[in-house]
């Protein structure tokens, strides 16, 4: 009977802690429960995944950056206060490995020039195959010409459109102002939309 409720507690507990507020979870961990900086994990893994993997154009360099980013966030636990969503925070401290990454690279002699870098596959019915192949071709040469942009243009998008953050948020995790990251938003849709325009056309 005691191990029965032992359980029943423990259950709600988990059911408690994958319900709350990143910002309260970080509290928790911050004060010793572990458990709590797994669901942050569990939650957090593939988005960051994907913005990292998108901004340093290869799958494997990504995975690396991806453990250094919550390896950074784990120290800081001791000196965490929620002034802020812990998303930005992370954004924050992924975008700057990133940029780390990217300088690093770039002075290497054997850098290659696109990665391994895989683009997003499509998703269309599988009734149409000739609209399919248009939508993957689509999303390759998108994908490309993200790779082609600034960091700095590239992030802001990234987190814009596909991250689905705020501008403000936006700013906040490229330490920008938000007029700043407006302009680089702009900026990145002008360039995309004149490089895609010939098969946007088509």
């Amino acid at each position: 009977m005691n191990e029965d409720r032992s359980r029943a507690g423990h259950l709600r507990l988990v059911d408690s802690i994958e319900e709350m507020a990143d910002e309260d979870l970080m509290v928790r961990y911050r004060a010793g429960q572990t458990e709590a900086f797994d669901v942050i994990v569990r939650r957090h893994r593939g988005p960051l995944m994907a913005f990292i993997r998108r901004m340093v154009r290869d799958a494997a360099r990504a995975e690396e950056l991806l453990g250094d980013v919550f390896l950074k966030v784990h120290r800081a636990a001791p000196r965490y206060e929620p002034t802020a969503k812990l998303t930005t925070y992370l954004y924050t401290v992924a975008y700057r490995a990133c940029l780390n990454a990217l300088d690093r690279e770039k002075h290497r002699v054997d850098h290659p020039a696109t990665g391994d870098f895989e683009a997003v596959k499509p998703t269309g019915p599988r009734h149409d195959p000739e609209r399919n192949v248009a939508t993957g071709e689509a999303l390759a040469a998108l994908e490309r010409e993200l790779g082609s942009l600034a960091d700095g243009h590239r992030a802001a998008f990234l987190l814009y459109y596909r991250q689905g953050l705020s501008c403000a948020e936006v700013a906040a995790c490229l330490e920008i102002t938000p007029a700043e990251a407006k302009g680089r938003l702009a900026y990145a849709r002008k360039l995309l939309r004149q490089r895609l325009a010939p098969m946007l056309e088509e």
